[in-house]
């Protein structure tokens, strides 16, 4: 993949382009793309892909949680074999540009695009300017119908969020097109699960930005320095004993190494349960076997994959 950080001669001419957030690079997101891939092999042309850094609503002052972080955007990108790819910064001036302008003075004066694909519901340009229905300008401009799966509802960014506060990992896993997930570095907890038998490790996100599931107990792959084990993931405020502070704690199965400072990557497979109060440590260590057990089972029926 070719990887332009600002507009410049070396980016194709006349490619087939597309434009938008994309953060999660999700299903949706993915047929839009290869949509401009085969739309742009036909034409005997490359594609573009034309994203933008910082999220607008990130820009504008909004709190945004994102699906993807940039470098996870790029990888992404690579992973479904985007060829030319554009990260605009997004700045005061793109911002204020019409929809109509950013085509014009953008995508053909400086881009030199021969064609615009865009998603059904994307929109470009200021909110009160945005692209028209019908775009008589320079360039033919196409919006792709819905993409549905299984006659689901809608595919976005936003109702992907939505799931995975709501805990429903498998269908926002199934939206997006692969396992969501997040990096972090292990850092030193309470030490509590060692001495039930069941020692943790405390991850602090390396992007804060990132969605974070609803509170509760999960499946989950660990990736540490290319090597993936299974564990099992609380995050939660610990109410048996007494937390009040929510913080993300995994059990991983079968790695007795000193991680503590490594930085590792999870992904996330199904929900197990809710967080719940204990009446007693029996209860909660019976609890504990109860789903580490869940997960072992789990991967016996989905092996491990380095994602």
């Amino acid at each position: 993949m070719k990887l332009f950080r600002e507009i410049s001669s070396a980016i194709p001419k006349n490619c087939v382009a597309t434009v938008g957030v994309f953060d999660g690079v999700h299903s949706g997101h993915q047929y839009i793309i290869g949509q401009v891939k085969q739309m742009a092999d036909r034409s005997r042309v490359e594609e573009l892909v034309i994203t933008m850094d910082p999220h607008p609503a990130a820009f504008f002052g909004r709190k945004i949680d994102l699906l993807s972080t940039m470098d996870e955007k790029l990888e992404l990108f690579e992973r479904i074999g985007v060829r030319n790819l554009l990260v605009l910064n997004f700045n005061s001036e793109i911002a204020a540009l019409s929809g109509n302008c950013f085509i014009d003075e953008i995508l053909v004066s400086r881009l030199s695009v021969s064609r615009l694909l865009l998603g059904y519901n994307n929109s470009i340009g200021h909110k009160k300017n945005g692209v028209s229905e019908i775009y008589s300008g320079k360039i033919p401009v196409s919006r792709l119908d819905r993409f549905h799966i299984d006659y689901s509802d809608d595919i976005s960014s936003s109702s992907i969020r939505n799931l995975l506060v709501n805990g429903d990992i498998a269908t926002a896993n199934r939206y997006l097109g692969y396992d969501y997930g997040f990096s972090g570095v292990v850092v030193h907890g309470f030490g509590v699960g060692r001495t039930l038998g069941f020692p943790t490790a405390n991850i602090e996100l390396s992007d804060a930005r990132k969605v974070v599931p609803c509170n509760g107990v999960y499946v989950v792959s660990a990736n540490i320095g290319g090597t993936v084990y299974p564990a099992m993931l609380n995050i939660g405020s610990r109410p048996t004993f007494g937390g009040d502070n929510r913080t993300i704690e995994m059990h991983i199965i079968g790695c007795d190494s000193d991680i503590y400072g490594s930085e590792l990557k999870i992904a996330f497979k199904q929900r197990i349960r809710e967080e719940q109060k204990f009446e007693s440590t029996e209860k909660l260590v019976e609890q504990l076997r109860a789903d580490r057990s869940f997960v072992q089972a789990y991967f016996i029926e989905n092996p491990l994959t380095l994602q």
